[in-house]
């Protein structure tokens, strides 16, 4: 019996869903499972404490007593359980509430949020605009700054040049206060510069006079009368002494220029007496009356071409001794031939064969006399032996007038080859400054430089004149050689005409 009221309290127990309440649980299933499952265990716990302590005292306890208790308990369980669903219910329906307004305010805070990022994207748009605008003007800001301080530097340096310098201190100043430091210039500044630029260039269109101490080619001071000519120059008359003034770069003060020369001279003291209304000017700034002091002598343009200008001048000097000896020579065998032509033929014609050899006898020693003198020699022979012996008398004639023409044709091809010699050591040391101290100075090279162009220059300057001598030689020997010829064969048909007559 007990066994059947066990299988029966089974079977009922069995319809309780030991899990949790299984009806329940689908009749709601929207409840949490984490508060079914608390309450199913609960349940499940209280079932096993009275199925044990049934079992442990079932032989002295009536079972309908216990069963009885079991479903009171089964019964209380359920209402906990009924009371446990309605709190459950209501605090899931708080929560659900909750979680609805959290999740509003959760949509609304994104809302915002995405609206704030909108705004900070459009914010970093803004300030990546303002750097690129700043950087721009910044980098203009950077640019006319350094195109001001070029303006200045380059005003510096006109006005420290120029005639007035000593008359613009101020200027000076203002424009050195410019370049100290750093300092940011603004718009005034550039307005006080374009003033100081028209007031200079209102300066410099006025010729000023004026007295005023200058330093002297010694170094010493004097005063002066002093014509300033704007910026192009300035002109001063001290002692008989006239000449140009130089500004000091560093001390702003008018120095003496070196002799400008006699004409130059004379024309600013003419300038200055008022008998002209004209001065030389120097429109390169002062260049050219700096090269007044590195005027260079012949002396020594030829000491820079080195050794090799020595042998040139002596070609030179050789060229010339010949060309003098071969001038005078040419001069006196060169005589009037026409009227001793003339002459001879009519003697000839005459049959007078001893008064024509006597008339070119004073002549022997010319070539044209010579030629003739051997044709009356041979005025019985026939044709031919006439005319070989005029030829051999012309013949032995040229060597003495083509005497050294070889010779001036060789001095004129060797001088351009010494120059051009010269040329190629000059530049060896040039070559050489530049391995040894590389190209930082000039003036290191200028050695080198000058030698390869002066010798070129000497070269050619001697082998020139040396060319045209010779051609000038050749052709006085060719026109000899042509009225020898010429002559001879006049000789020779009157000969022949004579003897035809008898």
């Amino acid at each position: 019996m007990v066994s059947q009221q066990f299988r029966k309290q089974l079977k009922w127990q069995k319809g309780f869903d030991w899990s949790g309440s299984a009806d329940y649980q689908s009749q709601n299933p929207n409840r949490k499972r984490g508060s079914n499952t608390m309450i199913s265990k609960k349940t499940s716990i209280i079932v096993l404490c009275l199925l044990l302590g049934w079992t442990g005292y079932a032989s002295a306890t009536d079972f309908d007593s216990v069963a009885g208790e079991v479903s009171r308990l089964h019964d209380q369980a359920l209402s906990d359980q009924k009371q446990q669903d309605i709190d459950i219910d209501k605090e899931r329906k708080q929560l659900l509430d909750k979680i609805e307004k959290l999740q509003r305010t959760v949509a609304k805070q994104e809302e915002s949020l995405n609206a704030e990022k909108a705004e900070v994207a459009s914010l970093a748009e803004e300030r990546d605009r303002l750097q690129s605008e700043i950087g721009s003007r910044l980098a203009t800001k950077e640019e006319l700054d350094n195109i001001f301080l070029d303006h200045i530097r380059n005003f510096l340096s006109l006005v420290e040049k120029s005639p007035q310098a000593s008359q613009k201190d101020q200027l000076l100043g203002t424009l050195k206060s410019y370049l100290e430091g750093e300092r940011i210039f603004s718009l005034e500044d550039l307005k006080s510069l374009i003033g100081m630029y028209f007031d200079d260039i209102k300066s410099g269109a006025e010729n000023v006079r004026y007295t005023a101490k200058i330093l002297d080619r010694r170094g010493e001071e004097q005063e002066a009368d002093i014509i300033s000519l704007g910026h192009i120059e300035a002109l001063f008359t001290a002692d008989k002494d006239n000449g140009f003034l130089l500004s000091s770069p560093g001390s702003g003060r008018l120095i003496m220029s070196a002799d400008p020369g006699f004409f130059t001279s004379r024309e600013i003291a003419a300038f200055f007496n008022g008998d002209k209304t004209t001065a030389p000017l120097d429109i390169s700034g002062g260049v050219a009356i700096n090269q007044l002091s590195r005027k260079e002598t012949v002396k020594d343009r030829l000491k820079s071409g080195g050794v090799l200008v020595i042998p040139i001048l002596l070609v030179g000097l050789i060229a010339i001794i010949i060309v003098l000896e071969r001038v005078t020579f040419l001069s006196r065998v060169r005589s009037n031939t026409d009227a001793l032509m003339t002459e001879v033929t009519h003697l000839v014609s005459e049959g007078n064969y001893k008064k024509a050899l006597e008339t070119t006898r004073p002549h022997r020693n010319r070539p044209t006399g010579k030629v003739l003198m051997v044709g009356l020699v041979h005025k019985g022979e026939t044709p031919e032996v006439i005319e070989i012996a005029m030829s051999e008398a012309l013949l032995s004639q040229m060597p003495r007038l083509e005497r050294f023409l070889v010779t001036l044709k060789v001095l004129a091809a060797v001088a351009p080859l010494l120059g051009l010699l010269g040329t190629v050591t000059g530049m060896i040391n040039t070559f050489q400054v530049i391995t040894i101290h590389g190209t930082g100075d000039p003036r290191l090279m200028a050695g080198g430089i000058s030698e390869a162009m002066v010798t070129t220059q000497v070269g050619l300057a001697v082998a020139i004149p040396i060319m045209m001598a010779a051609s000038f030689l050749g052709t006085r020997v060719k026109n000899l050689a042509r009225d020898m010829e010429e002559k001879g064969i006049a000789l020779m048909g009157a000969l022949l005409k004579h003897k035809c007559e008898r």
